[in-house]
């Protein structure tokens, strides 16, 4: 940024207001912040205005706009602009102000008070986090001292966790691991029981507010400590102890609500993660030798598929006929929740879903909701996962067992039936069945076992050739119709030598190429097109010589009116002779269309046509 005071020094720049502010005897801080200048003036590093805002009293009231909470009765720049601007300088990159601010614990403390407090304004709040994380990136080891010293500092952010701004805090914290200066944060905050903490704010007795954050900050440890070999905190989540709390806040809420759908939610997480981790290979490893995660996964899995079946007494309307039960979010998730099991990849997981018959209470609510495509998708990903695992047994369970496709076979013709009806229309699942359809038919060509149970069902072949075929035939097609491109690669060596032959470059045929594509010949000279434009004219020269001669004649009318208005005792004649005076014709005319103008006025005169008009 240039210096506003070298344009000043010359004339160039009006002396601005906030300088006249900065030349009287006396001012307030609050002088400064009614000037709509103030931050580009702080910006440009106005040497005098920076001196006045590192001043104690002006960044205590800085401070004070916000972390304090302005009176009922003040104005609105009090309560709205003031703190505004002020976080706003205070996140500004002005050494002079941050080191101010540094000189003690002073201003750290009116900063993270707010955490004492039950409740507070979570405007203010907001203003308070941005200051708050620009300190911690800018000052990392003072502040991370400064937080560190405070007693019980993490349980006062985890009773706040209902509240986005301090979350946001949290986060910066829990990221402080990977900045200059932060190593061992992740440590201290495990001795500070963050983890344990966040969990127990899954009780089915606190508000959605506090299960929802709690998910989403569990979930960013994840993602954060993605390349982190050895990171405390991931471990302490992934403890027996600490997957059996979860659990148990998961399933301890009746009716389900949401923690349920939260903590399942960090569940997923993890099974995600250790996926990302591992090959993708199955894993024959024995129930007792798997991890907290997955040995918990499968003491509760029949519980889980309990839920699928589980029926309700709701009932509503939608845009595509009633619907009674809905699926709702918790079976949804609990799908979502069977699909990343499967993709463990492990075998005791895939023996205890056949044991279950997992599988066919999924697709019986595939074909049952026929418009839920976020469920579609979910039970699209299990059959697509299975059918192409190294798993044979869990692909026969699923084609013979679970009845794929028996199921595949009867909605195709439940689909086609329904198209035939007068206001028919296609199922919402249809898109995801042909994809099934297609991988089976893809993985029989390599499996034998799978090829023999495809042949032993005497349908499959006329759904394929019948149903299936078509509709892929016509999904590969192009939109629109095809034209070979000029770009095209030619089909053989000689052709490509071919194209050079008639000039340099190839440019002769490359201009006969395209006068071809145009239809549009060497032998066409300028007296052809000339003639074709004028036949083309002639076929719609009387169209055009209406639309002329009626805007002539409303002209002329619109004239002839207003003369009349003035000179009521002027000869009719007189207008006569005007209304026979017709301008010239547009630019647009070309000669041709003047000659037909002509054969029309010799045959027809302008009084008759107007009168026509």
């Amino acid at each position: 940024m240039y210096n506003m005071s070298f344009w000043r020094n010359f004339g160039f720049q009006p002396i601005s207001h906030i300088e006249s502010i900065l030349d009287r005897d006396y001012f307030t801080l609050e002088d400064l912040f009614d000037e709509d200048e103030l931050l580009q003036e702080c910006k440009t590093q106005n040497k005098r205005l920076i001196e006045f805002l590192i001043k104690p009293e002006s960044l205590n009231g800085m401070f004070e706009f916000i972390t304090k909470e302005a009176p009922e009765d003040a104005e609105r720049k009090r309560k709205e602009n003031y703190p505004y601007l002020a976080s706003e300088i205070l996140c500004m990159d002005i050494q002079s102000l941050i080191d101010a601010i540094y000189k003690d614990d002073t201003y750290l403390e009116q900063l993270y008070d707010y955490l004492n407090k039950p409740n507070f304004n979570l405007g203010l709040a907001a203003y308070t986090s941005k200051v708050a994380i620009n300190f911690l990136g800018r000052k990392t080891i003072d502040t991370m001292a400064y937080i560190k010293k405070q007693e019980n500092i993490v349980e006062k952010f985890i009773k706040h966790l209902d509240k986005s701004p301090v979350v946001e805090i949290l986060l910066k914290i829990i990221s402080i691991e990977e900045y200059q200066g932060g190593a061992g944060t992740l440590e201290w905050l495990d001795k500070q029981n963050l983890i344990g903490g966040i969990i127990d704010e899954f009780d089915p007795s606190l508000d959605s507010e506090y299960h929802e954050n709690a998910s989403f900050i569990l979930s960013e440890i994840v993602e954060m400590t993605r390349n982190i070999t050895d990171s405390p905190l991931l471990e302490r989540l992934e403890s027996e102890e600490m997957i059996k709390k979860l659990y148990n806040y998961i399933l301890q809420e009746t009716p389900l609500g949401t923690a349920f759908l939260y903590g399942l939610t960090v569940i997923i997480r993890l099974l995600r993660r250790d996926k990302d981790n591992c090959k993708n290979e199955l894993v024959t490893a024995p129930l007792e030798q798997l991890s907290p995660l997955f040995k918990e996964s499968l003491a509760h899995i029949e519980e889980f598929n309990k839920l699928l079946k589980q029926t309700s007494d709701i009932s509503f309307t939608t845009t595509t006929g009633p619907l009674s039960p809905p699926l709702g979010f918790h079976r949804l998730k609990v799908i979502e929740f069977f699909a990343d099991l499967i993709n463990s990849r492990y075998l005791c997981i895939d023996k205890k879903i056949m044991e279950l018959d997992i599988l066919s209470t999924c697709l019986e609510l595939f074909f049952k909701y026929q418009w839920n495509n976020l469920l579609h998708s979910q039970i699209h990903q299990i059959c697509q996962i299975i059918l192409y695992s190294e798993n044979d047994e869990l692909k026969v369970c699923l084609l013979k067992d679970a009845k794929l496709l028996d199921r595949i076979i009867d909605a195709d013709q439940a689909n086609t039936n329904e198209l035939k009806n007068p206001k028919g229309i296609r199922f919402g699942y249809m898109g995801f069945l042909n994809s099934i359809a297609q991988s089976v038919c893809d993985v029989a060509k390599s499996s034998d076992e799978i090829r023999q149970i495809v042949d032993e069902n005497p349908r499959w072949a006329t759904f394929v050739t019948d149903s299936l075929e078509p509709v892929l035939n016509l999904e590969n097609e192009p939109l629109g119709e095809f034209k070979p491109s000029l770009m095209t690669a030619p089909e053989s060596a000689e052709e490509d030598d071919d194209q050079f032959e008639n000039g340099d470059d190839g440019f002769d045929n490359y201009e006969n190429a395209y006068q071809d594509q145009m239809d549009y010949s060497d032998e066409d000279d300028y007296d052809n097109q000339k003639v074709n434009t004028v036949n083309y004219i002639d076929e719609d020269d009387e169209e055009e010589d209406y639309d002329i001669r009626f805007q002539q004649h409303q002209q002329q009318q619109q004239h002839i009116d207003e003369e009349e208005d003035e000179e009521e005792d002027e000869p009719i004649e007189h207008h006569q002779e005007q209304q026979k005076t017709e301008p010239a014709p547009s630019s647009a005319s070309t000669e041709s269309v003047q000659e037909s103008n002509d054969q029309q006025e010799s045959t027809e005169p302008t009084e008759s046509k107007s009168e026509d008009l």
